[in-house]
């Protein structure tokens, strides 16, 4: 596993969360020559998860969306497009809690409803969980593995969610991204998003450079 670049808060949350550690979930998959797994998480949202599959659509890109469920149950619709339009669908937790300080109990309700509102929706079972932050500790390692998720944080944080200016978070990926990485993004942000302008710029210089553009699955099933 190749170092965290632009965003550590989640070792934080394992520091605090112990016993479980940083080989409990997926943060990249090194070595995979140009190919890299685009991630948005606390969607769905009416007008910003609606932009961003435009963009993907005219670049011709999938992603993973980790939903929030309480989200999901808002705009189904979204949840189904984003699955319509071939993109893969992950569980981001019902209410998007710190889990690392919950019980399992709570941890497993958390997962259980997020599921069960993609699920009654749009008929899709999620396999992927990230925690809210990328916090977990044992109770999260021990939910997810007995419902046969796995559990997925990222290797680059493009910090979209801090408003960050749209010329860093460009070049912070540009930097920083290389084969096999996961990139975290956010297709809910409250107030202006600096999300699609630096997709717009991003996507087409990665492609430019080889770069190819896969769902987390398929980025785990190349190993």
């Amino acid at each position: 596993m190749k170092p965290v670049r632009a965003g550590v808060v989640f070792l934080l949350c394992l520091t605090l969360a112990s016993p479980a550690s940083a080989k409990d979930a997926v943060y990249d998959c090194a070595g995979r020559e140009k190919c890299v797994a685009l991630t948005f998480d606390d969607g769905p949202h009416p007008t910003e998860t609606e932009e961003i599959l435009s963009i993907l659509d005219e670049y011709g890109v999938k992603a993973t969306f980790f939903l929030i469920g309480e989200n999901a149950e808002r705009w189904p619709e979204l949840v189904e497009k984003e699955i319509r339009a071939g993109h893969e669908i992950g569980n981001h937790s019902y209410s998007h809690p710190d889990l690392s300080k919950a019980d399992y109990e709570t941890v497993c309700r958390e997962i259980d409803e997020a599921e069960r509102a993609v699920w009654e929706n749009s008929e899709f079972r999620t396999r992927l969980f990230r925690p809210p932050g990328g916090c977990f500790g044992e109770a999260v390692v021990r939910a997810a593995k007995e419902r046969d998720y796995t559990l997925v944080c990222w290797s680059v944080d493009t910090r979209d969610w801090a408003h960050t200016p749209t010329d860093q978070i460009v070049r912070n990926v540009m930097t920083n991204a290389e084969g096999g990485d996961i990139l975290l993004f956010h297709d809910s942000i409250a107030g202006d998003t600096p999300t699609p302008q630096a997709l717009r710029i991003i996507l087409p210089r990665l492609i430019g450079e080889g770069y190819r553009f896969v769902t987390v699955s398929e980025l785990l099933r190349e190993e």
